[in-house]
């Protein structure tokens, strides 16, 4: 039943959908802000989320935690589309799977999310997380971008796994990772200031690190490796190189606005705080990601600190 609930769980959100055979006609389905006990509601809740979130569902691992009972973790991202903004949702948690024995029909589905404590159903906790993350409105630019999946999703802070990526990066002279340092020299070189005069895409985020560097992405379509990437010209008088940043696994946490220096060392302690009290193991430095051009308003710009995790599994 593992095997072909996975494969099931592909057709969630697509055209085909689920195969309804495999649950009995009353089940019972309850997550910490829905409801319902019947096959005709668990169906048409799903085809509300396909069509006004637009999401995607993502299958971690499934496993058998009684002779009855599958567990399920997933992550789910979503764009709430009917809002003029369109924020992304994104949450994690597990499903478990009750079946009946002698029918081998699911008879109880019930979900759980990382971001809350209250798991009843019509959790006041729940429906705050999910107001949250409608009510944020800052916005990631239309441009190539590492890729990453969310692997789980506190209240606080989200777990990322990202695939490799490359960067041009230079040092800076200053420990403030707010001042902008080295920017002009890397858009130099990606426009062209390099030695094959090769122009190149901007690309989101910029990052400044604790090891006193700024980088730029490079664009994954356009450049496999290293090697693939123009270097420094060779009257450039900056110091100018690209690097193949590793799968890593991040935990994010988002800090508003424009922020300054104090706003991103309090904002990675309060983040090493809330990944001890989670047992997580984080590793030294940390990462200020910027993703929006200086004219957008602060409300609007999404910045994030980033600290690498170490032993991460779910």
């Amino acid at each position: 039943m593992s095997d072909f609930l996975a494969k099931d769980l592909d057709n969630l959100f697509n055209e085909r959908g689920i195969d309804k055979s495999i649950y009995a006609d009353d089940v019972k389905f309850e997550d910490p802000i829905t409801k319902y006990d019947s096959i005709n509601g668990y169906l048409a809740n799903i085809t509300m989320l396909r069509y006004v979130f637009a999401p995607e569902f993502i299958l971690h691992k499934i496993y058998p935690v009684g002779d009855r009972t599958l567990e399920t973790r997933w992550t789910m991202k979503m764009c709430f589309r009917i809002l003029p903004w369109q924020p992304d949702l994104t949450f994690t948690g597990t499903s478990r799977y009750e079946f009946d024995l002698e029918t081998e029909k699911v008879v109880r589905h019930s979900d759980t999310w990382d971001s809350i404590e209250n798991q009843e159903y019509f959790s006041v906790e729940g429906l705050k997380d999910l107001a949250k993350q409608a009510t944020k409105l800052e916005q990631t630019p239309d441009l190539d971008t590492p890729k990453y999946t969310v692997l789980k999703r506190m209240a606080d802070y989200e777990v990322r796994k990202y695939d490799p990526y490359l960067v041009c990066e230079t040092p800076t002279s200053s420990s403030d990772v707010t001042t902008g340092e080295g920017f002009n020299a890397l858009a130099s070189f990606i426009f062209g200031g390099n030695d094959r005069k090769e122009s190149m895409n901007m690309t989101t985020p910029v990052y400044t690190t604790s090891e006193q560097k700024m980088q730029f992405v490079l664009e994954k379509s356009k450049y496999e490796k290293a090697s693939d990437v123009p270097g420094a010209a060779s009257t450039s008088s900056s110091d100018i190189s690209v690097v193949e940043a590793e799968s890593s696994v991040c935990a994010a946490v988002s800090v508003p606005g424009i922020p300054l220096e104090g706003d991103v060392r309090s904002a990675e302690s309060e983040l090493r705080s809330a990944l001890e009290r989670d047992g997580l193991d984080a590793e030294p430095g940390f990462e200020l990601a910027r993703y929006n051009e200086p004219y957008v308003l602060p409300p609007f710009r999404r910045n994030e600190v980033l600290v690498k995790v170490k032993n991460f599994s779910l």
